[in-house]
Formats: C-alpha cells, sequence, structure tokens
C-alpha cells in the first residue's frame, strides 16, 4: 500500500478535526479534497502510488485498462467550474478514524490552530495511503485514497465564501474597556 506525504497542498471540504454529517445525520467520517496543480511535481508521485495500488489489488494487467477501474485522480479542467480548479487536479482523502493533526511547529493543534487553519482553501501536508477496493454495490473496482496525518501549514484564500469574524469586525473592534455602545453607530 504506497504512501505519501504530500506538501503544501491546497484543500478543500476540509474534515479532519470533526467528522462530516450525511444526508441522513449519521457521522461520515474524516477526510478532505486535495486541490494541486497539474505542474506540481508531486503529481508524478501520486500517479504512480496510483498504478502501484492499482497493480496490487488488481494485477499488472489493470494498468493498460485503467478505463475499468475508478481512478481517485479527477481533472479539474474537465469536471469543475470553478476557478480555483483551473489547471489543477483534485482527489478525495477519507478515513474512518480521526486523522492526528499539528501545526506549523509539528506540535498538536490547539483548538486556536484548528479555528485559524482547518477551512476550505487552506494549505497542509497530508499523510495518505493509496490501495485498491474490489467491486463495490455494482460499480467499478478501483483505487482510493486513505486519510493518515495533517499538518496545518499556511492561509490561503477561502473557497467557502466564509470570512473570519476577526477580519469581518476588525474596524468595529473596542479602543477602550467601555461596555457603553454609541447609539451614533450604524446598526
Amino acid at each position: 500500500m504506497p504512501k505519501l506525504i504530500l506538501q503544501n497542498v491546497r484543500c478543500s471540504y476540509v474534515y479532519v478535526d470533526k467528522q462530516r454529517k450525511k444526508d441522513n445525520g449519521e457521522d461520515g467520517g474524516y477526510g478532505l479534497q486535495v486541490i494541486i496543480p497539474k505542474d506540481d511535481p508531486q503529481v508524478r508521485k501520486i500517479k504512480k502510488a496510483i498504478d502501484e495500488a492499482l497493480v496490487a489489488k488488481h494485477g499488472e494487467e489493470a494498468k493498460k485498462k485503467k478505463g475499468r477501474y475508478k481512478l481517485p485522480l479527477r481533472d479539474g479542467d474537465e469536471e469543475r467550474d470553478e476557478p480555483e480548479y483551473e489547471g489543477c487536479y483534485f482527489f478525495n482523502v477519507n478515513g474512518n478514524r480521526k486523522p492526528g493533526i499539528v501545526n506549523r511547529n509539528g506540535e498538536p493543534a490547539d483548538i486556536d490552530d484548528l479555528e485559524e487553519y482547518c477551512y476550505s482553501g487552506a494549505y497542509f501536508h497530508v499523510s495518505c495511503n493509496f490501495y485498491g477496493f474490489p467491486p463495490r454495490d455494482g460499480g467499478k473496482p478501483g483505487v482510493a485514497v486513505g486519510l493518515n496525518n495533517v499538518m496545518l501549514r499556511k492561509k490561503g484564500e477561502r473557497l467557502d465564501g466564509s470570512v473570519a469574524a476577526t477580519s469581518e469586525f476588525a474596524d468595529y473592534a473596542a479602543d477602550d474597556d467601555s461596555d457603553d455602545f454609541d447609539d451614533d453607530d450604524d446598526l
């Protein structure tokens, strides 16, 4: 089972600090979506890991007949309309176990780190493994990507359209300790 540590990759649909919810309200596990430029040198390693997992599970012939398999690496230019996917590949990384999360210094992430860096558009180092799977529910066999651990790396432009409260209210922060409200403020 090939394992990679992808460095400084932009992510969306970030559910590493809490589980996502399924439509029926049940827990849906942990995960994120990696968005990586097509010219990033790590793409070659990702493709190699996919091939290795494909052969390990489905045999050497599977490399020649990739169209018969569900593969994780998808083309953002063909499958997505959002500008952040232009010139990029993307793939999902999932797991049932909560990943280990460390901050930029390699220390366990605290609540402040998570609030500051765990959002769609932020950059991470992602430890993941590639593995083959048999046909499921009448579908194709293929290769999936499992989530191991993440390192919070740097902020990026948010993809979910939201703005951090500290930024949004920066101009309204009290410059003194007064609890009085100014009735002249625009409300």
